[in-house]
C-alpha cells in the first residue's frame, strides 16, 4: 500500500470520525434539550398543582368556616357542596405532586373523608335541615385538621418560592450512606441538646424540610397526633343585559375628547390634549383615547369616562395608606362623585380602593367604582366605573323586618360589632335589600346579610386580616 492510498484512507477515516462525532454531538445536544424541556414541563406541572392545592384547601377551609356560622339551610347546603367539590379537586392536585404514596397517606385520607362527609351532610341538611350534635363535632374536628393542612401547605409553597426549595431531596452521598455524615451532625448538635435528643432531632428535621416532598411527608407525620376521626369550592355572576346607569343622550368624537380632557385635568394632567384612537362596541362602548401615558374610555351614550389607566413609572413610596385614600377621595369629589370607601388593598407602590354609592344610608355594593392610587404622590392612576354605570338605577328600598327581628335570624354564637343597610348582588340580575351585620364567631370576623323583607340569610363573607389589608372571602 503506497503512501497516497494510506493518506486517502486516513482522510476518509478522519472524515467518517468527524461526521460520526458531529452526529453524536448533535444527538446529544438534542437529547439534552428534550430532557431540559421535559424537566421544565414537569416542574411547571408541579407548580400548577402546588398552587392549585393551596387554593383548593383555602376554599375548602373557608367554606367549612362559613358552613359552621350559617343559620340558613339553603346557604349551608351551598357551603357544604363547595366543600366536597374543593376536596375532590385537592385530592386530584395531591396526586400530581412528587410525593410518595406512603408519605401523604394521612393527608389523602383526611381530604377524602372531608369530601365524603360533606357530601352526606349536604343531603341531610337539604332534607332534614341540620346536623345532629355528633355530626357537628365531627365536622368541627375535620375543620381544625383542614386548617392545619392548609397552613402547612401554604408554608411549603411560600418556602418553595422564597428559598427555591427542591421538589425532592437529593440522593444521599457516600458519607451519608456510610453513616459518617449523620454521626458528625449528631456530634455537632450534641452539646446543645444533650442526652436523649432523638425527639429534638425529629422536631428539628420537621422544621427544616429541604424539599416539597419532605415537607408534605413531615405534614403527614405531624397530623398523626390526632386521634382517628369517628367518621369511617364565589364568582360574582351578577349581570344585566344592558347598562342601567348611563346618562341619556349620545355624544360625538369631539365631545368625547372634551370629556376626556376635563377628566385628565382633574386627575393632574394640566393642559391635556387627548386624541381618539379607536371605537369600542361593548355594552359601555364608545371612544378610546390616549394622551402621553394615559388611556381612557368614554361612553357614546351619556358621554362619561368609564375607564382610565395611567401607565407612568411610579417612584419610591412616600405616603401611608390613609393619606393615599384621602387624596383619592378628594380626587373623586373633584370628578363629581359622592361615594363611600369600603375597602383598600395595599400593593406597595400603589393601592386598590373600592368605593360604592349610598342611598338613604344604605350601601349599594353593586354600584361600585374601583380606583388605583400611586403611593409616591397620591395621584389617581386607575379608575374603573364600569360596575357603577352597569348597575346603578333607582331602587325601592323598603323593609318589613325591624332591626331586632333581623338580629334574631343570626347564629347564637355570632357577636355583632356593627350593622347597616345594604343592597347586595345575587345571581343574574337580582338584588337583595339586607341588614348587614359585621361581627365575630369562633374567633373570626364575618359579614352576614339578612334579607330585610323576608328574613332569609342571603350571604356570609369571612373577613381576613392580611398584610395588604382586610380580605373578604
Amino acid at each position: 500500500m503506497n503512501d497516497y492510498t494510506k493518506k486517502k484512507i486516513f482522510i476518509w477515516l478522519s472524515l467518517t470520525f468527524f461526521i460520526a462525532f458531529g452526529l453524536s454531538l448533535g444527538w446529544g445536544i438534542y437529547e439534552n434539550k428534550m430532557l431540559s424541556k421535559q424537566k421544565t414541563d414537569t416542574e411547571n406541572q408541579y407548580k400548577r398543582a402546588l398552587n392549585d392545592l393551596t387554593t383548593d384547601l383555602n376554599e375548602v377551609e373557608t367554606s367549612m368556616a362559613k358552613a359552621k356560622v350559617s343559620n340558613n339551610k339553603t346557604l349551608k347546603v351551598l357551603y357544604l357542596s363547595q366543600i366536597w367539590k374543593g376536596s375532590d379537586s385537592a385530592v386530584d392536585r395531591l396526586s400530581q405532586l412528587p410525593a410518595d404514596e406512603i408519605g401523604i397517606s394521612y393527608i389523602d385520607t383526611l381530604v377524602n373523608q372531608v369530601s365524603d362527609f360533606s357530601k352526606s351532610m349536604t343531603q341531610k341538611v337539604a332534607s332534614a335541615g341540620s346536623m345532629n350534635t355528633k355530626e357537628q363535632e365531627t365536622f368541627d374536628q375535620m375543620h381544625q385538621r383542614v386548617i392545619e393542612v392548609h397552613r402547612a401547605a401554604q408554608q411549603i409553597a411560600n418556602e418553595f418560592y422564597a428559598q427555591n426549595l427542591a421538589w425532592v431531596d437529593k440522593s444521599p452521598g457516600i458519607l451519608q450512606k456510610l453513616g459518617i455524615g449523620k454521626s458528625l451532625q449528631t456530634a455537632a448538635q450534641g452539646e446543645e441538646k444533650g442526652a436523649g435528643t432523638n425527639q429534638g432531632d425529629e422536631q428539628a428535621s420537621q422544621q427544616n424540610a429541604t424539599s416539597v416532598r419532605g415537607g408534605l411527608k413531615q405534614l403527614d407525620s405531624s397530623l398523626q397526633k390526632y386521634p382517628p376521626l369517628s367518621y369511617e369550592g364565589e364568582l360574582d355572576k351578577h349581570f344585566v343585559e344592558k347598562p342601567l346607569g348611563l346618562p341619556q343622550g349620545e355624544i360625538n368624537e369631539s365631545k368625547a375628547a372634551s370629556v376626556a380632557k376635563d377628566f385628565l385635568n382633574d386627575v393632574g394632567y394640566a393642559g391635556a390634549d387627548p386624541k381618539v384612537t379607536s371605537l369600542s362596541q361593548g355594552p359601555l362602548g364608545g371612544f378610546n383615547l390616549t394622551y402621553k401615558n394615559a388611556y381612557l374610555e368614554v361612553s357614546k351614550k351619556g358621554g362619561v369616562v368609564t375607564y382610565y389607566r395611567d401607565q407612568r413609572e411610579i417612584n419610591d413610596r412616600q405616603l401611608d395608606v390613609q393619606k393615599a385614600v384621602d387624596k383619592a377621595y378628594s380626587t373623586l369629589q373633584k370628578l363629581g362623585w359622592s361615594l363611600v370607601v369600603t375597602s383598600t388593598e395595599d400593593l406597595d407602590s400603589y393601592i386598590h380602593v373600592e368605593a360604592v354609592a349610598q342611598e338613604n344610608g344604605a350601601r349599594l355594593y353593586a354600584d361600585k367604582v374601583r380606583l388605583t392610587v400611586a403611593m409616591d404622590n397620591g395621584e389617581l392612576i386607575g379608575f374603573d366605573a364600569n360596575p357603577y354605570y352597569a348597575y346603578h338605577h333607582d331602587r325601592i328600598l323598603d323593609k318589613k323586618l325591624t332591626l331586632d327581628q333581623a338580629k334574631s335570624k343570626l347564629n347564637k354564637d355570632f357577636k355583632i360589632i356593627e350593622n347597616r343597610m345594604a343592597v347586595i348582588s345575587k345571581l343574574g340580575n337580582e338584588e337583595a335589600f339586607c341588614y348587614e351585620f359585621r361581627g365575630t364567631a369562633y374567633g373570626e370576623e364575618y359579614l352576614i346579610y339578612i334579607n330585610a323583607k323576608d328574613g332569609s340569610e342571603e350571604k356570609i363573607s369571612r373577613v381576613i386580616d392580611t398584610p395588604r389589608g382586610k380580605l373578604i372571602q
